[in-house]
């Protein structure tokens, strides 16, 4: 009798559909935990709220959610994109002033928040309780 190997976990991955608009898996599971809370996107909160022009012009930013009410958004951050460089935090810094100029708090989770129990850190965002700046700040 031969012994069965143990199937190989695969690591979690979104849907096709999300990273053909641009999405990480950090960001799905974000996205999930705003559905979970009774949202529904383009009602709600829309993914990828372009503020002052979005990425392509200068001194514009996306936002990776704008809920509608209570009026925030949520960034999600990865190391890699957000805490490298003097100059990348200095960037960061400037585009939540951005948001925030307009009316826009800002709350973000970092992806291993997100990976870790993205409904728990959503919900301290959506209340609230975790007003944290850009990674490095």
């Amino acid at each position: 009798m031969a012994l069965a190997l143990p199937k190989e976990k695969k690591a979690p991955q979104a849907p096709e559909q999300w990273t053909a608009r641009g999405g990480s898996l950090p960001e799905w599971m974000v996205y999930l935990a705003l559905l979970h809370t009774g949202r529904k996107e383009f009602v709600d909160f829309v993914y990828q709220a372009k503020f002052a022009g979005g990425r392509l012009t200068k001194g514009g930013a996306i936002a990776d959610f704008l809920i509608y009410s209570p009026r925030m958004g949520i960034n999600v951050q990865s190391v890699y994109y957000h805490a490298r460089t003097a100059n990348q935090r200095a960037h960061d810094r400037l585009q939540r002033e951005m948001y925030e100029a307009q009316g826009v708090p800002m709350s973000y989770i970092t992806e291993e928040q997100a990976l870790e129990n993205a409904d728990h850190y959503v919900g301290l965002a959506l209340t609230g309780q975790l007003y944290q700046g850009p990674l490095g700040i």
